[in-house]
């Protein structure tokens, strides 16, 4: 291909993955906006529980008062509440916070660790909206035979928007030789612009300085949207997927219970938690699971939170003996395979939570932005379809005059 071909070649492929960047836009950009939105509002569920909970989750400890010993206050709740099945008692270790009793899917109820007093949680009506929100982002709302299909569309769409910001990119890029004029105009806005102008240059400025952070957002969702790109991240670290995926994928390897004599009575709570704080003495809450009454003997599945940019980070498995206190085995972060490790930083990347608060800002910052990169994107291929329209328009009025004078 000749020098004076070159120009023409490249203003064709240009044209070609500008055609791209806006069909897939108007494909995927409804549903972006939703995951978008709905994104926003979830970032910092954590949070807005707390809030909500404050009143009951915070409590004063009298001076020179000893918290109850955590049999106590299991038994206490029992019968106060005598239909309640907890599963998991989480013990934090911050003396100014109430214990936590879990029953799963029944709910949690706040325990006062020096009165025994119970409380429920303030935060139902929050925590149902926003799992109707977490529904939509993930699935669109789709209940029951739909929800397979909607978690489809979400994963298509977030594979579009990474197509979006590769192309996007493409078309943004200046015709070269630029000038610095032309590098100006699209890495900061323009003053006194009105209509699609205006529109053109918020899409072009977002739109670069987003395109960092939307790709990795999208990308990432990719990954846990579909099967092949959970199973990629393991094959790239030369690891077979595990089975099971979410908590299940993070269980340590199973550990056997030491023969002992039968008839042998389970140790208390207090001393498992006890244990369990010795070997971590800066953890920040300790999970103890509550000993089924029912079944063969097994090692209690303690869990360990130490501080960390997000909880699975800090996460240390401990497998104890129920009835000798030993700890059996400890399964931490630096444990874990490197594709378990790689596969668990995608998932916090994509909240932002993976560094800390600095990145769910951003994350969250970049995901409103984009709904305005959603919208921008509407309006341009609006005027660009009235435009068509209003050539076509005069094209036929001429051919009609054309025809008319002949």
């Amino acid at each position: 291909m000749t020098a004076a071909h070159r120009p023409r070649a490249s203003g064709r492929a240009r044209e070609v993955v500008f055609w791209v960047h806006l069909a897939s836009g108007l494909v995927a950009g409804l549903v972006v906006a939703v995951m978008s939105a709905t994104g926003v509002a979830i970032a910092f569920e954590h949070e807005i529980l707390a809030f909500f909970d404050r009143r009951v989750a915070r409590v004063s400890a009298p001076e020179g008062a000893r918290r109850l010993s955590l049999d106590a206050l299991v038994s206490s709740a029992a019968e106060k509440r005598p239909g309640f099945r907890p599963t998991l008692f989480l013990v934090p270790s911050d003396p100014t916070s109430a214990l936590e009793l879990r029953a799963g899917r029944e709910g949690a109820l706040y325990v006062d660790p020096y009165s025994g007093a119970v409380s429920d949680p303030r935060s139902g009506a929050a925590h149902e909206i926003l799992h109707t929100l977490e529904e939509w982002h993930r699935w669109l709302g789709l209940e029951g035979r739909g929800r397979p299909v909607g978690k489809l569309v979400t994963g298509v769409c977030n594979a579009a928007l990474v197509l979006l910001c590769l192309t996007g990119l493409w078309v943004w890029l200046p015709r070269l030789p630029a000038g610095r004029a032309a590098w100006r105009r699209r890495l900061w806005f323009r003053r006194g612009l009105e209509g699609p102008a205006r529109d053109r240059s918020w899409h072009d400025v977002f739109g670069f300085w987003t395109l960092p952070v939307l790709a990795i957002l999208a990308g990432t969702a990719v990954v846990f949207s579909f099967e092949w790109g959970h199973r990629l991240v393991f094959a790239a670290f030369g690891e077979e997927a595990p089975a099971a995926r979410g908590p299940g994928m993070l269980a340590g390897p199973p550990v056997s219970l030491p023969d002992g004599p039968p008839g042998r009575t389970p140790l208390p709570l207090e001393t498992i938690h006890a244990a369990a704080a010795a070997l971590h003495p800066g953890h920040e809450a300790i999970a103890l699971p509550l000993a089924p009454t029912e079944g063969p003997p097994r090692p209690l599945d303690v869990v360990v939170f130490e501080p960390a940019p997000f909880q699975t980070r800090g996460r240390v498995q401990l497998k104890v003996d129920p009835f000798t206190g030993d700890v059996l085995s400890t399964f931490g972060w630096a444990d874990r395979s490197a594709g378990t490790r790689a596969r668990v930083l995608i998932r916090f990347l994509h909240t932002g939570e993976a560094l800390g608060w600095p990145g769910r800002i951003v994350a969250v910052a970049a995901s409103a932005l984009s709904l305005l990169l959603v919208y921008t994107g509407f309006t341009l291929s609006w005027a660009r379809f009235r435009r068509w329209r209003l050539r076509r328009s005069r094209a036929f009025a001429e051919a009609e005059e054309a025809r008319a004078a002949s």
